[in-house]
């Protein structure tokens, strides 16, 4: 049967369908190579419903993937069942716990939260020893829970490598910056100066920063970041920074022509079900494409609209 058909006795979107056979968890039996229609046979009606059932029970595709796939003895398949009901009966257990609390009155009320600004333009002071590339090693509560290796959550400093650079002369680059014992940090929303020290240990040199992080704001505690050296390169801000080629020339997209809104967020298109509801709010709301190249995007309450800013091409939008 055709997938618009399995689909309809599988109580399934086409979409949903499409996603299972793109991530390997359900095949069709047959790919018309040149409609590129999906056909299904009448066994995996009951697969399908199985899959739908593992899915209600809060299992995860990966899981499901595994349970189905045949490979697995059915003492493994209780393994992985017997894992799920300990999830499940701990997520019960704080649930209860929860409830006691909400029930008590001891709950959270929203607090405002108040940025924090300090002077980071400071008068640069060198250090020779940090210019370089350093490693996060991790953000602890004090240097007892260091030496404990009890982390806390991943804040968000550093790069996506969890790495951060001291440049040459106090260079900004992003939001960082620093002068000697200082680390500097303007994120746009707060500005703080942290102060560091220097270690040296068997395994290279380490720098313990007093990190003000939200935490601060709160109960005027900072935490300990913790850094170690990578290399003694001397890096520049313009090498590290993450650049296109923008000089695309223009050519028409009739197809694209008028408004367009934001219908979600996802790191592969696969990922995309329109049909799935969500709450969060995208940074990028919505862009009304031009016919002479221009572009108005609106990122949260910013409205940008200038060709020095942005414009678009077919195919791209060149965000300047």
């Amino acid at each position: 049967m055709k997938i618009g058909e399995f689909a309809a006795i599988c109580n399934l979107p086409l979409s949903v369908l499409r996603y299972y056979d793109n991530c390997g968890l359900l095949k069709p039996v047959y790919v018309d190579r040149f409609t590129g229609y999906r056909h299904y046979s009448k066994n995996q009606i009951t697969v399908c419903k199985r899959i739908s059932e593992l899915k209600a029970a809060e299992f995860s595709l990966a899981e499901i993937k595994q349970i189905i796939s045949g490979n697995i003895t059915k003492n493994e398949i209780q393994i992985i069942f017997d894992n799920k009901k300990n999830q499940l009966n701990e997520t019960i257990r704080s649930l209860d716990a929860l409830r006691e609390k909400i029930s008590g009155g001891t709950f959270m009320t929203a607090e405002k939260f108040e940025a924090l600004h300090e002077n980071v333009y400071l008068p640069f002071e060198n250090d020779e020893k940090i210019i370089e590339k350093w490693e996060i090693l991790g953000e602890y509560d004090n240097r007892t829970e260091y030496e404990l290796d009890n982390k806390l959550s991943l804040s968000g400093i550093g790069n996506k490598n969890r790495e951060i650079f001291f440049l040459p002369d106090g260079e900004w680059y992003w939001c960082y910056s620093w002068t000697k014992g200082k680390l500097l940090i303007d994120n746009g929303e707060s500005s703080y100066v942290n102060e560091y020290s220097l270690e040296k240990q068997s395994d290279g040199l380490y720098m313990f920063v007093k990190l003000k992080s939200y935490d601060y704001l709160q109960s005027g505690l900072t935490t300990l970041l913790v850094l170690r050296q990578l290399d003694r390169k001397r890096y520049a801000a313009s090498e590290l920074a993450r650049k296109d080629n923008i000089n695309i020339p223009f050519s028409n997209d009739e197809a694209i022509i008028g408004k367009w809104k934001a219908a979600g967020f996802v790191e592969h298109k696969e990922d995309f079900l329109p049909e799935a509801e969500t709450s969060f709010e995208p940074y990028f709301k919505e862009v009304e494409f031009l016919a002479n190249g221009e572009c108005i995007s609106v990122y949260r309450d910013e409205i940008i609209s200038a060709r020095n800013m942005q414009e678009w091409t077919k195919g791209y939008v060149l965000r300047k």
